[in-house]
């Protein structure tokens, strides 16, 4: 009896792991075709805004799926392959983007609900499809206008110009987005919850923005007659180009009916150079790229006279100047020279640097993916905003290692010590309220974490030891050289000694 009933116990155990098995790939199957707006409208319509699922984070698994897809079809074209700090600089402001959407998110849900109960037009039934899809359109019509007066508005191109700001576009592309961009993203749809039932409106405000990942790539060729309606890579390849004839085109979203209608569609032509037109800041620091607009806008309204040439200055197009159009002149935007590098900003970076930052990054993502959707994070403000912070010196950091800052192991130090203080507060206690597969999980996660974050401060260390003492070495036979050649003078003397100081230092706290 013992033998049919372990035969028995095996069998049931097969077939239950085999449903798992199932379940987990339809999940997954459904999750990839999201991603391009096939959804159903009924199974995404909830009856409270609040139930409504964080499916930018829920994706996470799927982006990386066609992100390993995008750069397989890239390797076979042979094109070459996205930078790695690229991809580590987009990936992390995507982290920062839905962090800061985690503090906005019980803000806006709160006011689109008070607006619907109080103010609204038209009552809508919440679970008809054709409500769902009336709120598809007026969701793409109001980003169509959000997303051109991004373009349009210099202190709105401050905050939007760091996407444009990709000189490679890739799938990570799309999730390079500025703290200031969410906050427009998020505002402008406002006045349609009027209209729209709260709960649909938060679904299509998130879709909206996931159907643009899989436009951002330089695989994808003519799509035919969907071109027409659907917005594509090749049309939106034109939106990201600095091409004379791509500025200021191919806003829209999913459907490129609005682009056509109000006169900015554009097909794509000449091979596209991506980027912006303003010089780019040659540093792989995240902040500066997405701050350091604010400083030329304060130039040009210091620089130009009077009033309305300051305002001007502020509201009207990123090419304007005095005397000429609201939004410049398409004369005045050079072609781009192909002659030039690619990159404005391409330093060498070690492969063991791109290793380490791969490996940090990884379980980054990770927890991320494991922990940003839990009720104790994402409808707490204030653990949004830690979260959010620890990301910014995170890719602080990681760009110093990148633009090989003397100071970045300093930071790097700096930030695996601040690691334990956010795991201490914000990882462990969410950690003992999951189930035991995502427990598991998360616990092999934090002990590799913990252990590769105390090893990182030892490397360093070392690291930074190990180059004084040849920094040392290099001064001392320079030194010897002068000498021997009656050159030695006070200054080499005086560097030396702060050299040798700085390492005296590094032994003592070592």
């Amino acid at each position: 009896m013992i033998e049919p009933m372990v035969e028995l116990n095996n069998s049931v155990a097969m077939t239950t792991g085999q449903k798992c098995l199932s379940d987990g790939l339809d999940r997954f199957a459904e999750q990839f075709l999201s991603l391009f707006y096939i959804i159903s409208p009924t199974e995404t319509t909830r009856d409270d805004p609040y139930l409504v699922p964080d499916y930018e984070v829920a994706l996470i698994p799927a982006i990386g799926l066609l992100l390993v897809i995008e750069q397989v079809i890239r390797f076979f074209q042979r094109k070459q392959l996205s930078r790695f700090p690229d991809l580590v600089i987009n990936t992390g402001s995507a982290l920062i983007f839905t962090l800061a959407r985690v503090f906005l998110l019980s803000l806006v849900i709160t006011i689109f609900t008070w607006l619907y109960n109080d103010y609204r037009v038209v009552d809508l039934p919440l679970h008809s499809v054709w409500t769902w899809i009336l709120s598809l359109l007026l969701v793409e019509f109001v980003y169509y206008w959000t997303h051109r007066a991004l373009h349009e508005f210099n202190i709105l191109w401050a905050a939007h110009q760091f996407h444009h700001m990709a000189e490679d576009v890739n799938i990570t592309t799309t999730i390079r987005d500025s703290i200031v961009d969410l906050v427009i993203y998020d505002i402008f749809p406002l006045p349609l919850a009027i209209i729209i039932p709260p709960p649909i409106l938060v679904v299509h405000i998130q879709f909206s923005l996931i159907y643009q990942i899989w436009l951002h790539n330089e695989v994808i060729g003519n799509l035919g007659p969907i071109e027409y309606i659907i917005n594509t890579p090749r049309q939106h390849r034109v939106h990201h180009g600095k091409n004379p004839y791509c500025i200021d085109k191919n806003y829209g979203a999913l459907i490129m009916v609005w682009d056509r209608l109000f006169g900015t569609h554009q097909t794509e032509q000449d091979p596209i150079v991506f980027g912006v037109v303003s010089p780019v800041p040659k540093t792989f620091d995240s902040m500066t790229l997405q701050f350091g607009y604010y400083r030329d806008i304060w130039h040009k309204f210091n620089t130009v006279e009077g009033v309305g040439n300051k305002l001007s200055a502020l509201f009207k197009g990123p090419g304007w100047m005095p005397g000429k159009p609201r939004l410049g002149l398409i004369s005045d935007v050079p072609e781009p020279d192909r002659s030039l590098p690619k990159y404005s900003h391409d330093p060498y970076i070690p492969f063991w640097k791109m290793v380490y930052i791969g490996f940090h990054g990884a379980f980054v993502v990770l927890g991320f993916y494991l922990l940003a959707d839990h009720p104790f994070i994402r409808f707490s403000p204030a653990k949004g905003l830690i979260g959010m912070f620890y990301i910014i010196f995170l890719l602080t950091a990681f760009g110093a290692i990148f633009d090989n800052r003397k100071w970045a192991p300093i930071l790097e130090i700096m930030r695996c010590l601040v690691f334990y203080a956010f795991d201490y507060y914000l990882i462990t206690p969410v950690h003992s309220t999951l189930g035991h597969n995502e427990y598991f999980v998360l616990s092999i996660t934090l002990w590799t974490v913990r252990t590769a974050h105390m090893v990182s401060i030892l490397w360093w260390l070392v690291y930074m030891i190990v180059d004084c003492v040849r920094r040392e070495d290099r001064d001392n036979g320079s030194d010897y050289m002068m000498a021997s050649n009656g050159e030695k003078d006070v200054e080499s003397d005086t560097s030396s000694m702060i050299a040798r100081n700085k390492c005296q230092n590094i032994f003592i706290i070592f």
